[in-house]
């Protein structure tokens, strides 16, 4: 079952937030106050990063398909 793209990204967001604001306070001894805040800096930041490779590897992976394609196109094309 697949979540739908508002509710994963909001998910992601959560995540990266709650687990930012956790490391900061309890791993490098913040302040909660501190910690929130770099948390509300941070995540946005993570769901951007991550939307980010979703977009360049699918690119990266349309432009993979269109090469094979043109490949054996001109291989049909010069009779090999």
């Amino acid at each position: 079952m697949s979540l739908p793209l508002p509710l994963r990204l909001l998910s992601l967001f959560l995540l990266a937030f709650v687990g930012g604001v956790l490391y900061l306070h309890f791993g490098k001894e913040e302040e909660w106050s501190s910690s929130l805040l770099v948390g509300l800096v941070a995540a946005p930041l993570v769901v951007a990063l991550w939307k980010f490779r979703h977009w360049s590897t699918d690119r990266a992976a349309e432009a993979g398909r269109n090469r094979r394609k043109a490949r054996e196109e001109r291989r049909r094309a010069s009779g090999a």
